[in-house]
């Protein structure tokens, strides 16, 4: 569910961070302003609260500290250096216990939801996008590429014989080439590229902004590196670049799979190109 607070999601660290200090600056002069340090002390863990979820371990942890000195020196100026003993030494080692906890458990809980999304949207044995994801940004690249009057260019990729080397070699061997491909394709591809894995041995990647002759010079490079992955390892590849663009992600799905499927039918290990456009 989106909150107003989402925007800081586009905010870099440091902004967050200097907007937390900023904030925690304001409620220390105003503490001074109306002359009681202690009163506005609540109001200090917003944020804290918000840059430790937004701006990171280091920024959440250094503003509760941050924070705590304030506090001392606002009480000196609203209570001047009296207010300086043991006692009130000890009240303010609680504040800082308390603010500083409650950064770490906001940081902890930030951590874990960052790793249960991430678990969502990848897939668990290559780390690459899943099909969910995947769908998503191939019908964010439709959207852009229709507002933005652009060519986009799609690859299904599907590794030869793959149920034989898991028959003959082991799921274990058969889970090793899976991630050796993941590897080569995103070690190999361009950073734009995005790159999936759709189920079993089958993997798709978009070319976004781009035609045929670019994606065929993209993809030459990695093509040659999937044929060193090992020696009876070959790929059935179909790749479509949308000058008419697709109605939806099925179709550009069911297109690039028909064009792999017709590679993998023929001769196998070998690569397809086609362009879908208008007709005259």
């Amino acid at each position: 569910m989106k909150t107003i607070l989402d925007v800081f999601e586009r905010y870099s660290f440091g902004h967050v961070t200097l907007i937390g200090a900023l904030s925690t600056l304001g409620i220390s002069a105003v503490s001074i302003q109306i002359d009681n340090a202690s009163l506005l002390e609540p109001l200090y863990l917003f944020p804290i609260v918000l840059v430790s979820w937004y701006g990171g371990k280091t920024s959440g942890l250094t503003l509760a500290v941050f924070s705590i000195v304030l506090l001392l020196i606002s009480n000196i100026i609203v209570n001047d250096s009296s207010i300086l003993s043991f006692s009130y030494f000890f009240y303010l080692a609680l504040r800082f216990i308390a603010f500083y906890s409650i950064a770490v458990l906001v940081i902890d809980f930030r951590m874990v939801h960052n790793s249960e999304a991430d678990l969502a949207n990848k897939d668990h044995l290559t780390g690459l996008l899943n099909t969910r994801s995947f769908s998503i940004e191939l019908a964010n690249e439709i959207l852009r590429s229709i507002r933005y009057e652009h060519n986009f260019s799609l690859a299904y990729l599907d590794i030869d014989n793959f149920k034989i080397i898991n028959d003959t070699l082991g799921h274990q061997a058969g889970d090793v080439l899976l991630i050796k491909v993941a590897n080569c394709l995103t070690s190999n591809l361009r950073k734009t590229d995005i790159v999936a894995r759709l189920g079993g041995d089958e993997f798709s990647v978009i070319f976004p902004e781009t035609g045929q002759e670019e994606v065929k010079t993209a993809f030459d490079k990695t093509i040659r590196e999937l044929e060193k992955i090992g020696k009876n390892v070959t790929f059935s590849v179909g790749v479509i670049t949308f000058e008419k663009l697709p109605k939806d992600i099925k179709e550009a799905i069911d297109m690039a799979d028909q064009l792999m499927y017709s590679v993998k039918t023929s001769k196998k290990n070998d690569v397809a190109f086609r362009v879908f456009k208008s007709k005259a």
